[in-house]
């Protein structure tokens, strides 16, 4: 795609109108700096924003299980503060304040190393061979 290309195609960008502070969305070239604000129609000028990437699952739907092995009655900070709000980081706050680590791949069932092989002696390995082939050949003469 030649650069005159890159430049005419549309993208979806984010405005901010200073005028009425609205903030939306809108169809532009990928080098408009500028827009129209939907509400009022000044000028509105284009602002940098995050992808639509859904960034705050803090609270992933297991950790609550893990509420159900603390101790109720506790109330050091970090148990308290995990039961309280149970995220990652307080749950790794409850962890090392309790002394538990967490497994990691070098613990039990850890990938298996990769060994290189014994060497083989091909010497035996022909002969053991040979005397099969001769015995299989060989004639009894009786």
């Amino acid at each position: 795609m030649s650069r005159e290309e890159n430049r005419t195609m549309p993208i979806l960008s984010d405005f901010e109108c200073p005028e009425c502070g609205e903030i939306f969305e809108q169809l532009c070239n990928a080098d408009d700096q500028f827009g129209i604000c939907l509400t009022c129609g000044c000028e509105a000028k284009r602002i940098i924003s995050l992808g639509r990437v859904y960034c705050s699952n803090q609270d992933a739907p297991w950790l609550r299980s893990v509420l159900d092995v603390v101790d109720k009655d506790d109330n050091r900070p970090h148990v308290r503060n995990f039961r309280e709000n149970p995220t990652r980081e307080n749950y790794k706050a409850w962890m090392k304040g309790e002394g538990i680590k967490p497994l990691d791949y070098t613990d039990h069932g850890a990938p298996p190393v990769a060994r290189k092989p014994e060497p083989v002696d091909h010497g035996k390995f022909v002969d053991f061979m040979m005397q099969k082939l001769q015995e299989s050949r060989r004639l009894e003469v009786r």
